[in-house]
């Protein structure tokens, strides 16, 4: 398999499962949106150093340097990261409108 394949691959499994995880919490409303967001860029780097991880061990086992194995890693890692930003200033929005609305219905 192609390392820009097996990048993309893992990049999209991560992101679906996050974001599929933050959705159905939320709809079941049990966690919200802007909390999702925070737990979703704790858990960026720590899924990115695991991914690196294995990254590099396997392009070791094939003789390589595992230069671009760190460089996807540090991709996946930013990637879900800003995944979780978007999460959070939208849960934020939606927080600040919410209150906004009880505001105007209490006046």
């Amino acid at each position: 398999m192609n390392g820009d394949a097996l990048v993309y691959l893992v990049w999209g499994l991560i992101l679906l499962f996050l974001n599929s995880m933050a959705i159905l919490l939320y709809n079941k409303n049990k966690v919200s949106l802007w909390l999702s967001g925070l737990i979703i860029c704790i858990l960026g780097p720590i899924l990115a150093f695991i991914v690196g991880a294995a990254f590099v061990k396997y392009n070791h086992s094939q003789g390589g340097s595992a230069d671009g194995a760190q460089l996807a890693a540090a991709f996946i890692g930013l990637v879900i990261v800003g995944n979780g930003i978007i999460y959070l200033i939208i849960g934020i929005i939606s927080k600040i409108n919410r209150f906004l609305k009880q505001k105007n219905i209490n006046q």
